[in-house]
């Protein structure tokens, strides 16, 4: 390991693609106490040491093909800025989640056997308005409430990622404007 500590960063990125697991260790070294203070001042201790551990996990797992352009520092921040950005935007849309699942559950209660009938007829409701705008919204549609994300069903379905996340939001502005937003969002 001493024999790369004094590697410049391109040496070590050619080398850590070459699966040389010793430099991506250096690598990993080097960044890692930056990368921390960076996220930690954004999202706290345990959750900023988790994101700088994922951002060094995918780099390890993609190696192969990502393109640093020589920088290996300028691609670590510019990764780590977006996982805090995603898990931000999570946190955001998952606390207002529960608090709008919250106050539909304090209105509304129903019997087990009941709220099943009715979810089953409002899934029906929501495919039988979906048959006029093909079967691939549907097939969409179907993959999503079973929890795959748009990459899974693009590799399922064969289409581009971009057109899962297109026609999805067509999906949903079509059943916004069809059906109350209380009950779609529920669903989705």
């Amino acid at each position: 390991m001493r024999r790369f500590k004094k590697l410049i960063n391109e040496k070590l990125l050619l080398l850590v693609s070459d699966n040389q697991d010793e430099t991506f260790y250096l690598i990993y070294e080097r960044y890692k106490a930056a990368l921390l203070i960076f996220a930690i001042k954004r999202v706290g201790e345990q959750v900023g040491e988790d994101l700088v551990h994922d951002v060094f996990i995918r780099m390890w797992n993609n190696r192969y093909a990502i393109d640093y352009q020589n920088d290996i520092k300028a691609y670590l921040f510019t990764a780590l800025r977006r996982r805090i950005i995603d898990y931000l935007a999570k946190e955001d849309n998952a606390k207002d989640y529960l608090e709008n699942l919250k106050s539909y559950a304090s209105e509304f209660s129903f019997d087990q056997a009941d709220e099943h009938i009715r979810v089953q007829t409002f899934r029906d409701a929501i495919f039988a308005v979906l048959r006029r705008y093909g079967p691939q919204y549907q097939a969409i549609l179907r993959l999503r409430l079973q929890g795959y994300s748009n990459p899974e069903i693009a590799a399922q379905l064969g289409l581009s990622e971009k057109t899962v996340r297109n026609q999805y939001s067509s999906t949903l502005k079509i059943l916004r404007s069809k059906f109350s937003s209380i009950f779609l969002f529920l669903f989705f």
